[in-house]
């Protein structure tokens, strides 16, 4: 059943053969032996492509819930839900893990001191079954529906500029006047334009400068740097804020709040992975009233 789930998830007899250390001819033949055993086909197999049939849909779902209670009920036996040990491997994108999840790993195994982090931070979409991860935080809207998610928060989006800038361009006053200015924006998703709120009003702010990344790390120094206006979550900023690298501009306005998941690939949120995602949980709700509490401090 493990095996055959596995081999659900990774979406390949050989990608499964390869993370198990077993050869594909032996996978191959265990799950001929199950479809076998239950009388039916549980893959649809091509050259190209390999998939659930219905009957496999149904019989996958109902094995990722049997093999969570039994993992839950060994891990009591154990005792292993009030002392974890072993490998805990994180993914998300590098300022995330930079400025939330990293600050809160010391304390976390400082509570469960017999863990091991393994912590990715990338701004590629990493691959939760071919990377072994076991819990991965994503930022706004989820792409991939094959995966298990918990939303953890919603961060609201403001817009960020250098003292310097200000100095040079001057504060746009209007929503209006952004056109006149310069954006520092993110490449990978062409953002040409910034949907801002400010009670019932939506205004749909065209965008363009002499800088696009990436990363929002980068364009985060960038505009600290006096490159342009950026618009990013209070989180995100909130160290050149303190510092004094970045003001709010158009403080009324707001971007699409940006959405903050656990994901990970199947079954109940368990083990390790649910002890760290509600230790970090209080992290996270912080993170997400930044920018209330910074609009207060200007208002003061």
């Amino acid at each position: 059943m493990r095996l055959f789930v596995r081999v659900a998830d990774a979406g390949s007899f050989s990608r499964a053969a390869a993370d198990l250390e077993l050869g594909q001819p032996t996978v191959s033949r265990r799950i001929q032996d199950l479809e076998a055993s239950l009388g039916t086909t549980l893959f649809q197999r091509t050259t190209r492509a390999l998939s659930l049939t219905e009957a496999g849909n149904r019989f996958y779902r109902r094995a990722v819930d049997i093999l969570t209670e039994f993992d839950e009920a060994e891990a009591e036996a154990r005792g292993l839900e009030h002392a974890p040990v072993g490998l805990l491997r994180v993914s998300c994108s590098h300022s995330f893990g930079r400025r939330v999840v990293a600050p809160a790993v010391p304390s976390f195994l400082t509570a469960y001191p017999s863990i091991r982090f393994d912590l990715i931070s990338d701004d590629a979409i990493t691959d939760l079954v071919a990377d072994g991860v076991d819990i991965a935080f994503r930022l706004g809207e989820l792409r991939d529906s094959r995966l298990m998610a918990k939303k953890l928060g919603e961060a609201p989006q403001v817009l960020w500029a250098s003292p310097e800038y200000v100095a040079r361009k001057g504060a746009p006053q209007t929503v209006e006047e952004l056109k006149d200015h310069n954006a520092v924006v993110f490449r990978h998703v062409r953002q040409t334009s910034w949907e801002l709120r400010r009670a019932n009003e939506v205004f749909e702010a065209r965008v363009d400068g002499p800088f696009r990344a990436s990363s929002g790390e980068t364009l985060l120094e960038a505009a600290a740097g006096g490159l342009g206006i950026f618009l990013a979550p209070a989180w995100l900023a909130s160290e050149c804020y303190g510092d004094h690298r970045l003001v709010r501009v158009l403080p009324d306005w707001e971007g699409p709040s940006l959405s903050i998941h656990a994901v990970w690939t199947s079954g109940k949120l368990r083990g390790k992975a649910r002890l760290f995602v509600e230790h970090i949980e209080p992290a996270i709700a912080h993170a997400c009233s930044l920018a209330k509490l910074q609009t207060a401090t200007d208002a003061r």
